[in-house]
This record gives structure tokens, sequence and C-alpha cells, in this order.
């Protein structure tokens, strides 16, 4: 399979995708609803909801936040709560291919390859992403150090990928080298630093250590203490009550359409297969 080039959705497609990302999510609600855990929708997601009572009609992904508390509640009673016949929560204990820190709801019987990740040994399939977010440090030393090295154990993470991705023949050797590192030693490195931030003095700060631009991006606690009702697609999905603050500092006057030519889809797949069986392929009509 040649998967250095991404399909292009049509809007049908790109509908039908949505969709099934919708039914990822009910799923995920109920779940913790059932279970007395708390999350908000996130990035784009929370753009829709706001902007669109839905998807942005060019979005092809779902993201969802939780507290770190609240994350790592969910990951051990998930399995107990799914509906295994049509879903799979992934992550690093559930999948010993994943490489990722943060979590996949995952529709079973489907597929969702990225492009130039089509030889990584772990399942895959159509999915929304489950973010833990952590307490930040006041202290601007400190939160540099957790940054640093969190943003060095995703590096090491996704080398298998940069090394058949970087278009340097040195960038490819050196995450060649990368990748010879066992991902369980990165993954106990990485919740070493999580661990080290989660026990920082409480400040008034969250943060998201599987972004590059944390720095940044960092969320004040207040926003997150309390979750207000939104409307998404027909239904009610929890936001964070400073769902406002929040989403000026991810896009700034967020009200504010983007260009025409910027409202496409970004799909990243090289290959898709909806639950109906349908499959897509990249250089082929989509």
């Amino acid at each position: 399979m040649d998967d250095t080039e991404a399909i292009e959705l049509d809007p049908g497609h790109l509908r039908k995708l949505q969709l099934e990302l919708l039914e990822i999510l009910l799923e995920f609600d109920r779940i913790c609803q059932a279970a007395g855990i708390r999350y908000v929708l996130s990035s784009g997601t929370l753009l829709g909801a706001v902007r669109h009572k839905g998807f942005i009609p060019w979005d092809d992904d779902m993201d969802v936040d939780m507290l770190r508390s609240d994350y790592e509640k969910f990951c051990q009673v998930v399995d107990q709560l799914i509906d295994r016949e049509r879903f799979f929560f992934q992550n690093t204990d559930t999948d010993t291919g994943y490489r990722w820190v943060f979590g996949k709801m995952r529709r079973k019987n489907t597929e969702y390859i990225r492009i130039w990740q089509g030889h990584l040994r772990q399942k895959n399939g159509l999915c929304i992403d489950v973010f833990p977010l952590d307490p930040g440090s006041d202290s601007k030393a400190k939160q540099w150090l957790f940054f640093r090295g969190a943003s060095l154990c995703r590096k090491i993470l996704w080398s298998p990928v940069g090394a058949r991705q970087c278009p340097s023949f040195i960038e490819r050797g050196f995450f060649r080298i990368l990748s010879a590192i066992p991902r369980d030693w990165v993954l106990a490195w990485y919740r070493k630093i999580v661990e080290k931030s989660g026990r920082s003095e409480p400040g008034e700060w969250l943060v998201s250590y599987n972004e590059d631009d944390v720095l940044d991006r960092k969320y004040r606690r207040a926003w997150f203490e309390k979750t207000v009702a939104m409307e998404f697609e027909g239904y009610q999905f929890p936001a964070p009550q400073g769902y406002d603050e929040v989403l000026k500092l991810l896009y700034g006057d967020y009200g504010k359409l983007p260009a025409e030519e910027e409202r496409r889809s970004k799909a990243t797949a090289c290959a898709i297969r909806f639950s109906d069986g349908e499959a897509l392929h990249a250089g082929k009509d989509a």
C-alpha cells in the first residue's frame, strides 16, 4: 500500500465520516455519564459547537479533553462499560503497537490509516482523540523543563514515522536511530514527567503535553472547573465554562470564517473504510 498520498474527500464522504465520528462520541459520552467522569469538547470540535452547532462543515476529526484524573479513571473503567462489539479504546496499555501519549476511541471494523503510518503495528480505525490535561507550573523554568522532556519523549515515539517521512537523509537517519529506543522505556520517562508535573504546586494553569505549543497554550484552571451544555449535531455535550476564553486563545477571532480557499478538509488518511464496508484509497475518486 502506498501511504504517502492523502485522500481528498468529496462532500458526501466527508459528511459520512463526520457522522461516524459522532457515533463514536455518543458512545464515549455514554460511558462518561455512566461512570460520572467529566470531559469537554475541545479544539475544532468545540469551535464547531459554538459557531455551527455541530461540525465545522469542512472538519474531519473530533477531539475531547479530560483532566488527568478523569482520564486515568476513564482508562480504568472503559473496558467494563464499552460496547465491545462496535468500539475499542486505544492507549499504550491496550495496544502494544500504539505510540502516542493520548487515547483514541475507535470504531471497530473500520479503517483510518494516516499517511506515512501504514507500516506501524497498531490497531487503526475511525476514531476520536481523547487528550488529558495536566497541571501546569506557575514557574516558567519548571514548565519549560517539563515541556522539553515531554516533547523529547513524543519525538522519540514518533521516530518510526520520521524515519520515513522526513525529506532529509540526515533527518531520516537520526529518527531511525531514535526508533531503536524501546517504546516502553520512553513511555516510562514520559509518565515520570507527567507525575512530577502533577505533584508541582497547584497553580492556575492546565497544559496539554500532547501539543508542541504547550508553552503558549496554557489554559486557566478556572475555565474548566465547571461545564456547560452545548448543542452539537442535535445532541447536548459538555463544553468548558470558559469556552470563549479557550477559543480566543486557540483561534483569536473565532467567530470569523476563514477565507473560502481554506474551507476544505485536511484529512491525512491514505485509506479509509467505513462501518458499512465502503473503502476509499488515495489516488482514487473519493
